[in-house]
């Protein structure tokens, strides 16, 4: 069974270097595969220049530059040669946030105010996706398979062309998105008849089986059922397995090692991850006898959409990668000890020094928090003494100086992730991911540190300061 590892590069676009020691090392876990999702850091060209990496970095160079027609070519190689199928996924209906942002195709949205959904009834959808696809087939004359996403697809039937559409089905609002998927299938197949396409299952889940036997689904795509919970909380409806063994002589599954526990985590904790995992197993085991089962994918995501904060990165996630991967190869859960760490060996371990660095700032920001938040500033600095002038020097002081000592600290580590991340990935990457998180809780440090120099060095508070509201 196929065990493929997902690279979300619409999060922080790691350079060309650093993804060749995740590959190499993800193949020595046991990955049999890499899932590129590659969004607007692929080179699309013209006429769709504008939606990829091209016209905002013709240079190239990987990283926050995104990607050039040369390094595509030649990580997809290198993928290859180092013994892993390459895959890559073009999202075509859902998740289209990078496509219908542009005022160019703000025409094909089927919700006007959401750049997430394109209309399958607009003139210039259908094309717009054959390019896209047509594109990336491109760099894989050899492509053995292609993801073609279209999950979380929020808006159906939204618009009057829809609408009408959907009325005169007999599949309704099922047709309009299994249209969309037929017709771009078909134009795959044309094109590499021996290509498998592979696409997320939730926008089927509540699709009849006649109506999917109708559109011959299971001879166009092989699903990949997902669901990326704990084991205490998975569950999946043994109805929607027989309903697919109906339907799809193949299935895939998705689980998750990282960007699952949350739309703005920091940390892959991998008891978490592994538990996933876990659930993923007993799965297999009670369903391998009557459903072919051709692979997982261990999705990782770096935002949960375009416009999404970034959660867990790449180097701090790689414990819970290998662990993962190592408990598919072992295929139980017996003594799951021996395949399970929160660490790895430092020369198993690309981006090391980045991730000690997050863990670093994930604890001291928790200082910090409980700082801003606790006892002193709390009992001694409050807005009520503030605003009334009554306050003491002496306790003041202490402030002063512990929130001091956490600045100083913060600025270390400042300078330290700030060196990893533009190294590894870019500067817009490592400037967002600081601003984001530690920049505000250093700007609210020093707002108390400030206030605190000033009150420390003034005499202590006689009574407090009353409003005029408060007299008589």
């Amino acid at each position: 069974m196929h065990r493929i590892v997902h690279l979300d590069l619409k999060g922080a676009p790691w350079k060309i270097s650093y993804l060749e020691k995740v590959i190499l090392s993800a193949k020595q876990w046991g990955a049999t595969g890499v899932l590129f999702e590659w969004e607007d850091t692929f080179p699309y060209c013209d006429p769709l220049m504008n939606i990829g990496s091209l016209s905002g970095c013709p240079k190239g160079s990987g990283g926050d530059r995104l990607y050039s027609v040369k390094e595509v070519w030649h990580i997809l190689e290198f993928t290859k040669l180092n013994g892993l199928e390459p895959i890559q996924l073009v999202q075509t209906i859902g998740h289209m946030e990078f496509v219908l942002k542009h005022s160019k195709y703000r025409d094909l949205r089927e919700a006007p105010r959401s750049p997430a959904v394109l209309c399958p009834s607009r003139p210039g959808a259908r094309s717009l996706v054959l390019t896209m696809l047509d594109q990336v087939l491109h760099f894989q004359p050899d492509a053995k398979y292609l993801h073609i996403g279209a999950d979380e697809v929020w808006h159906t039937g939204v618009c009057q062309d829809c609408q009408v559409r959907a009325a005169a089905s007999e599949h309704k609002t099922a047709s309009l998105f299994l249209d969309h998927i037929r017709d771009l299938v078909l134009f795959i197949k044309r094109k590499r008849p021996n290509l498998t396409v592979l696409m997320w299952d939730d926008m089927l889940r509540s699709v009849s089986v006649d109506t999917l036997q109708q559109y011959r689904v299971g001879e166009l795509v092989q699903p990949v059922l997902w669901l990326y919970n704990t084991i205490e909380c998975f569950q999946i409806d043994p109805l929607l397995w027989q309903r697919y063994k109906q339907v799809f002589p193949n299935m895939w599954t998705g689980s998750a090692y990282k960007g699952a526990n949350g739309s703005n985590q920091i940390i892959s904790p991998v008891s978490r991850y592994i538990s996933n995992h876990e659930a993923w197993l007993r799965e297999f085991k009670r369903y391998g006898a009557d459903i072919s089962f051709t692979g997982i994918i261990l999705t990782g995501w770096s935002r949960y959409d375009h416009y999404a904060t970034l959660c867990e990165l790449l180097p701090v996630s790689l414990p819970s990668l290998a662990s993962c991967l190592r408990l598919l190869v072992k295929g139980d859960t017996d003594n799951i000890v021996s395949v399970v760490s929160e660490t790895l060996p430092q020369n198993e371990w690309p981006g090391l020094e980045l991730a000690r660095a997050v863990h670093s700032f994930v604890a001291h920001r928790n200082r910090c928090l409980e700082f801003i938040h606790g006892d002193l500033v709390g009992t001694w600095l409050n807005p009520w003494q503030l605003e009334r002038n009554f306050t003491n020097p002496v306790q003041i002081e202490g402030i002063a100086h512990n929130a001091q000592q956490l600045i100083n600290d913060m600025t270390g580590l400042q300078d330290e992730l700030s060196t990893h991340l533009h190294a590894m990935t870019g500067k817009r990457s490592a400037e967002e991911w600081l601003q984001t998180l530690l920049i505000p809780v250093s700007r609210r440090l020093t707002e108390i540190r400030n206030v605190a120099a000033v009150r420390a060095a003034s005499e202590a508070g006689v009574r407090p300061i009353l409003d005029d509201d408060d007299d008589g």
